[in-house]
């Protein structure tokens, strides 16, 4: 049987730990920006799934070396809503989009397509393609600044056919 961990992230999604025990509760602040640490999913109480213990023959896992930080996720797994980072990082796009020239329209339509952006999902590629017309159309600025907000929450195909990372 394998043991599964929970993680500890703050609110602005920085991990501060991946193996805490599976349904331990967080006190405290994150070290980066201070803000508090959580270990559940505000909406349905579950834990944040962490890391699964690589010295656990039993699990099927195999662990060879690198990176075995689990990666923070951006949506519950248990009740699919977003986990307050990506919600920030979905309010704070719309915000900046709303601060755009396009017509209400457009912005409506653009702030439809970022939750596409942020999975893999069959809109995703419309999603990428109605990002590169609406963030072109807004302007230099707007276009920056929602890829500073998008780039570290956005999937890792939309990197690449967004911004070619």
């Amino acid at each position: 049987m394998s043991t599964q961990y929970a993680q500890s992230v703050c609110l602005n999604g920085h991990q501060q730990s991946d193996s805490l025990s599976w349904g331990a509760q967080v006190d405290g602040f994150c070290k980066e920006c201070g803000a508090k640490l959580i270990s559940t999913c505000p909406s349905c109480k579950s834990p944040i799934p962490g890391s699964i213990d690589p010295n656990d023959y039993n699990s099927g896992v195999l662990v060879l070396g690198g990176n075995t930080e689990t990666p923070v996720p951006k949506y519950c797994n248990n009740c699919g809503k977003p986990y307050p980072w990506t919600q920030t990082a979905i309010d704070a796009t719309k915000e900046l989009i709303n601060m755009s020239d396009l017509s209400s329209d457009d912005k409506k339509s653009f702030e439809n397509s970022i939750p596409d952006l942020l999975t893999e999902t069959p809109k995703t590629k419309l999603a990428t393609t109605k990002f590169k017309i609406y963030a072109s159309k807004a302007g230099v600025t707007i276009a920056n600044g929602l890829k500073e907000i998008l780039i570290d929450v956005v999937s890792e195909s939309v990197k690449k056919a967004i911004w070619g990372v």
